[in-house]
């Protein structure tokens, strides 16, 4: 590996490209863990809601952190076959990012009240229900009467509202800033596949593989020997000094 001194312009971007990868893979698998443990408020929401989402989420981060560890590799060790992997894989790291993008961005832009209705009443289960009832503190979805799974704070006499309208904003709010921070990135995804594009080639001052051409490789036909043997091998006259006393060094003083 080359000293940090003789890293060229084109290494330096690389390994700030890399870098910015691993960033916004490490900050989307710590958002996505913080989801699956429900370590902020409403997570719990998003789980039972958003499920596909959080796994598309996961399973994106998990490929961007995979293609930076390896575009960090291949750019540390020189090594052009590795980046080539990793600018191979910042293709799929795109679609990923594009999936959760388009998937967030449909569901909370087109008709997101019928279909949170329709989740309410086909796709959550009792226990689905009961989770945002207790995370938003709310009782059924229009009403206590409608489709409400009881429990201690649940119940035909609650005083507690509906959770129409709390999922309705939570969802918006929720999926509006997923697809907004999605989108924000893909500009910066795309311009790291170019740099990974231009600057692999030029990890090193190296020009091509290194490998002699062809023309200059030498064969067994250079190596054979002739059949006369060596004394067939024509050989360089020496030069023999004069005779003359003037350029003779044993002849001098």
């Amino acid at each position: 590996m080359e000293s940090v001194g003789r890293w060229t312009p084109y290494k330096w971007c690389l390994l700030f490209s890399v870098t910015t990868v691993f960033i916004y893979g490490l900050v989307g698998m710590t958002c996505a863990i913080a989801t699956w443990f429900r370590t902020w408020m409403h997570a719990d929401v998003m789980y039972v809601a958003d499920y596909d989402i959080l796994v598309l989420v996961t399973l994106s981060a998990s490929i961007l952190l995979l293609t930076s560890i390896v575009g960090l590799t291949g750019t540390l060790l020189n090594s052009r076959a590795i980046l080539a992997v990793y600018a191979l894989l910042l293709w799929p790291s795109l679609i990923s990012m594009l999936s959760i993008g388009y998937t967030s961005y449909r569901r909370s832009a087109l008709s997101l009240d019928r279909k949170l209705n329709l989740a309410w009443s086909q796709w959550y289960t009792p226990l689905g229900r009961l989770i945002i009832q207790d995370s938003l503190q709310c009782c059924g979805y229009y009403n206590a009467l409608h489709d409400a799974t009881p429990s201690r704070r649940c119940f035909s006499r609650t005083a507690l509202p509906g959770c129409k309208s709390r999922l309705y904003r939570f969802e918006q709010e929720n999926l509006g800033m997923v697809w907004a921070m999605v989108f924000s990135l893909v500009p910066l995804h795309i311009f790291n596949i170019f740099v990974a594009l231009l600057c692999a080639n030029h990890v090193t001052k190296r020009f091509g593989k290194g490998i002699t051409p062809k023309g200059y490789r030498l064969t067994r036909a250079d190596l054979k020997v002739p059949d006369g043997g060596m004394d067939a091998v024509l050989l360089p006259r020496l030069s023999r000094a004069p005779s003359i006393a003037v350029f003779r060094e044993d002849r001098a003083r």
